[in-house]
């Protein structure tokens, strides 16, 4: 079978390329040809809050993408339907997480042929302008894949077809060239008696980094926030927020390149995702790579990474009291010998073997 598929691919930076790469080789390692139809930019600069959207570094696009999608220009549209009409494939799989993608993706996804649509976000984690009119004008009607069991009667609700209930898989991508743990804390200069507590991904309000900083204040001296990533809000306010944890709240306010994620990952202890709100979180899939165990709020789907008291920690609210009690028996968990297998046995349930299987059935 040859498929088409319409999203983001590297060099744009991201969770959706790096989901969108993967699914690709993913899917060619099934034995299908795929088409990459890619995105030249994604937000106009009005929109877009950080640095820039693409990967840092003179990395190159990925091999077969064609930047077709504009979606800032309609006038290009009609032509890239119709470079994909001609490029004769059976089945269509679109990334979906944002509203204000549907006029490009409704003008440009290939008619006649059945397409599913991989639902990262119903809906936009922030309000967007005619945002739910948006989402159903591109969502009704489609088959969609959605990454949790919350998910599935929501998706119902916005007129799809068929839904199709799968997961988040893995991102296993980062564990090539990672360093032992010995030397990423080396690296970054925590002593090995530290209880390194890892925050990781794009700070947005709806990820309560300020709720984590709160809940540190409540641990013990021993144990470190390090907080990795872009902000999208205020620096000084994290700053201010941190004031009276000095030392213990380690900050790298950067966009982090592919070959430095496992840096971090490899460094923590536990990894933390104090979300407000939520649907899942590609963050979470890195940490199963990495066997480690977790501290996540009770949101959206994110209860279903992990087995709480056995591979992490459940926050029944996303309040800092009730995150710090979750991180405490979290910490608790650290000397079991038996915790990193139990959460690499538990990763493997989230294969992209499988995940590829149950969404190429749905084309059928």
């Amino acid at each position: 079978m040859k498929i088409c598929m319409l999203g983001p691919f590297p060099p744009l930076r991201g969770g959706i390329a790096q989901f969108s790469s993967r699914l690709a080789r993913s899917v060619e390692q099934a034995g299908h040809r795929v088409v990459r139809a890619g995105f030249r930019t994604l937000y106009p600069s009005l929109l877009f809050p950080g640095t820039t959207q693409f990967e840092p570094g003179p990395e190159l696009p990925e091999s077969g993408v064609l930047p077709l999608l504009r979606p800032s220009s309609p006038l290009t549209w009609p032509g890239a339907l119709r470079s994909l009409s001609r490029a004769g494939c059976d089945a269509c799989i679109v990334q979906w997480w944002h509203p204000f993608f549907a006029p490009c993706l409704k003008a440009c996804t290939p008619r006649g042929i059945p397409a599913a649509v991989v639902c990262h976000n119903l809906e936009p984690h922030e309000g967007f302008p005619l945002g739910m009119r948006l989402t159903r004008s591109y969502l009704s009607g489609r088959i969609l894949a959605v990454h949790g069991e919350k998910d599935v009667e929501a998706a119902w609700s916005l007129g799809a077809s068929g839904v199709v209930r799968l997961f988040h898989p893995i991102y296993d991508q980062y564990l090539q060239n990672a360093p032992s743990r010995e030397e990423a804390r080396r690296t970054l200069g925590f002593a090995p008696d530290r209880v390194v507590v890892l925050f990781f991904g794009l700070v947005r309000r709806y990820k309560g980094l300020d709720l984590l900083i709160r809940a540190m204040g409540m641990l013990p001296e021993n144990t470190v926030l390090l907080a990795v990533g872009e902000n999208y809000q205020s620096e000084r306010e994290l700053e201010k927020e941190a004031e009276d944890l000095g030392e213990r709240f380690v900050r790298h306010d950067r966009f982090v390149p592919d070959q430095e994620v496992g840096l971090y990952f490899r460094a923590a202890d536990i990894v933390a995702l104090p979300y407000r709100s939520a649907t899942q979180s590609g963050v979470a899939q890195i940490a199963l790579a990495f066997g480690k165990p977790m501290v996540v709020t009770d949101v959206g789907s994110l209860r279903e990474v992990l087995e709480p008291g056995s591979t992490g920690e459940l926050a029944l609210t996303p309040e800092p009291a009730c995150l710090a009690e979750a991180l405490s028996r979290c910490a608790g968990l650290l000397g079991d010998p038996g915790l990193k297998n139990r959460v690499e046995a538990f990763s493997r349930r989230f294969s992209w073997e499988v995940y590829t299987e149950k969404l190429l059935e749905a084309l059928h």
